[in-house]
């Protein structure tokens, strides 16, 4: 009888280990080379990011605040020709189309450093960095372009063929206080009109000089209501004054006795404490009346010379520090 050899157990299990150890070997240099792969990667992004694409965002600003300098007087030197708000736009229209290819230069240079903002993950330290930079330089570019586009309603606003704020002043208009406060009652409503819509710009220093000229514009008519209402009380003191004359007389004449002259006396008294109250109340709004329009144009004029400037003076400071920020995350990470 033949004996098979019998076959070892163990063979098929040495040769799964092996297998399967083989298998880790390989998975692990795999892992090894995509990691590798992966952070090679992640270097050249952010080096990418930190040497082209910031240095690309910070030139495409530096050409907006020039393009909008070169709109403005384009379009201002237009207007005193003069020439129709159409017309302006019109012969203007070369530095406007300059000014929107800088926008767009600039909104481009944002979105290729923000496509690069999760290279260190969600939560790194870039990406969090590049998010303040870009909320900042998408602030910036709001207000640039609320600038230029809200410019020519600005502009008109107090000029004869503008938006109808001229009307205010109508001072030389009329032959009395109540007229002149009808007139400026029926001048403020396509004041106010063009007010409001001026608060829709996204430039925040037309916002807040539309909002504070429509107070303006509500206390003027305040102001032009109690000048006008005291007026006519003074006009009916007058006649007042002459009747209490006519009744000293009449008691003079009838020798009246002295409890009549001492009613008239107290009334007289309390008529000259109205006429002091309504005189007091008189001067107290015509000086209001007359401050607020002497102060109108250094209200308009401070609209660019303080506030605009202003705000430009943070957005360059502000923006310059986000994009040191970003470059000093970079350096972190590739220094990991």
């Amino acid at each position: 009888m033949t004996v098979e050899p019998v076959r070892s157990k163990r063979r098929p299990i040495l040769i799964a280990v092996a297998i399967a150890v083989v298998l880790a070997v390989v998975a692990a240099a795999v892992v090894i080379a995509l990691t590798n792969f992966a952070g090679q990667q992640r270097r050249e992004s952010l080096s990418l990011l930190k040497e082209d694409r910031l240095t690309a965002l910070v030139e495409a600003r530096g050409k907006i605040q020039p393009a909008v300098n070169a709109y403005l007087a384009a379009y201002k030197k237009a207007r005193n020709l003069p020439a129709t708000q159409e017309e302006a736009e019109k012969n203007s229209a070369k530095e406007r189309e300059g000014f929107q290819q800088a926008m767009d230069s600039a909104r481009t240079a944002l979105s290729d450093v923000q496509a690069g903002k999760d290279t260190g993950g969600e939560a790194g330290t870039t990406a969090v960095a590049v998010a303040q930079l870009g909320d900042s330089y998408q602030a910036y570019l709001d207000s640039m372009e609320g600038l230029v586009e809200s410019y020519p309603r600005f502009e008109g606003l107090f000029r004869e063929d503008g938006a109808g704020c001229s009307g205010l002043f109508v001072g030389s208009k009329a032959a009395t206080l109540r007229e002149r406060q009808t007139l400026l009652a029926q001048a403020a409503v396509p004041c106010r009109e063009a007010v409001n819509q001026l608060k829709e710009s996204k430039n925040v220093s037309y916002v807040e000089f539309a909002r504070t000229l429509d107070n303006e514009i509500a206390q003027l008519e305040s102001h032009a209501e109690t000048t006008a209402k005291s007026e006519e009380n003074y006009n009916e003191f007058v006649r007042i004054k002459d009747e209490y004359v006519k009744k000293i007389d009449d008691a003079t004449a009838r020798n009246a006795p002295d409890a009549e002259y001492l009613k008239l006396a107290d009334e007289l008294k309390a008529l000259n404490s109205r006429i002091k109250n309504n005189r007091s109340e008189f001067d107290f709004a015509a000086k209001r009346y007359l401050n607020g329009v002497k102060n109108m144009p250094t209200l308009v004029d401070e609209v660019f010379s303080k506030n605009v400037a202003d705000q430009i003076k943070h957005h360059d400071t502000v923006i310059p520090l986000r994009v040191q920020v970003v470059k000093d995350a970079v350096d972190a990470e590739l220094a990991e």
